[in-house]
């Protein structure tokens, strides 16, 4: 009978905690560039400020990119967050049916499945469930995104915040002038068009804030001899890729919400030219640009998760 009491005494205090977590939804190209790979395992680690509501894939081989996802929830004991696939646009080039190395690390893993559900279905569905409280994190081609607006063209001003690698506003890869036309706008130009059109609150990390974040042959180092399942499938990832330091894009639109003392923010009026530039110009303001970034500490920050992980367990 005590063991009773208790356990319905601790029920109210598990649900006010959840409910302090902030919900968030977290869209990738999950398999090319390895810097997707590093922004799931630092979201992973987050599980206890974050409620992860579901990984959406986008671009290109969308199933290979779901199943990469499903095998790292598994191996890092998290396959109880379910992963949902954006439309296959494989079929749109050379490019996009590229079979990324990184996907043979999940050749033939079948112990979870991805959901059924299409994943702008799921982030409608998720935005409509729970408005003004879902943060989206974007960090590959906004196809998704466009998908979502056809579907129900207000819809993306029911989120809560959207925080997308995307773009190049005063600087390119090189942190020089002139900016770049950046992957995640330039591979698919009517659909950021779209997604910078849509009247969402957006805080854009671009090329400004992401294009110094290195990882160091020592910080990898380190990760390796942590020995973890989450550092282990980080280095697989890591030596398939093929190429020498990461540079970690995309984890900064994640750190942009959790420490956004790291950075310097501008409100501007952003639009994209048809050949993916991201441009400002004068108009009231559509979105939050990350301008400058402590590096160091956010590298600091990363480093800290990986090696210090605190993962949710399946309630």
């Amino acid at each position: 009978m005590k063991k009773l009491i208790l356990l319905f005494l601790c029920i109210p205090f598990f649900l006010t905690a959840q409910s302090k977590k902030q919900k968030v939804i977290f869209d990738c190209d999950l398999g090319d560039d390895i810097d997707d790979a590093y922004a799931l395992a630092y979201l992973l680690t987050q599980q206890d400020k974050l409620d992860i509501l579901g990984i959406t894939t986008c671009y290109g081989r969308t199933d290979d990119r779901a199943r990469l996802a499903l095998k790292m929830l598994h191996e890092t004991g998290q396959g109880h967050i379910p992963v949902f696939m954006g439309r296959n646009t494989s079929h749109i080039d050379k490019r996009a049916n590229w079979y990324a190395d990184q996907f043979s690390w999940a050749k033939g893993f079948d112990k979870i499945k991805p959901q059924s559900k299409p994943a702008a279905d799921f982030i409608i569905e998720q935005i409509k469930k729970y408005p003004n409280e879902v943060v989206i994190f974007s960090v590959g081609p906004v196809t998704n995104f466009s998908d979502i607006i056809q579907k129900d063209p207000q819809i993306l001003k029911k989120a809560k915040h959207i925080y997308a690698m995307f773009g190049s506003f005063d600087v390119g890869y090189n942190q020089k002038k002139p900016i770049d036309a950046e992957w995640n706008v330039k591979v698919d130009v009517p659909a950021s068009q779209k997604f910078v059109q849509s009247g969402a609150k957006i805080t854009y990390a671009g090329t400004d804030v992401t294009s110094q974040v290195k990882l160091s042959a020592e910080n990898r180092r380190i990760l390796k001899e942590k020995n973890t399942p989450l550092t282990n499938a980080l280095t697989d990832l890591y030596q398939m890729w093929g190429h020498e330091t990461p540079t970690l894009f995309d984890p900064v639109a994640i750190a942009m919400l959790l420490h956004p003392d790291l950075f310097h923010t501008e409100k501007r009026h952003i639009t994209v030219d048809n050949q993916g530039f991201t441009r400002s110009s004068d108009g009231k303001p559509n979105a939050i640009i990350g301008v400058k970034i402590q590096e160091a500490k956010v590298l600091d920050v990363l480093m800290d998760h990986y090696m210090n992980q605190k993962f949710a367990l399946k309630p």
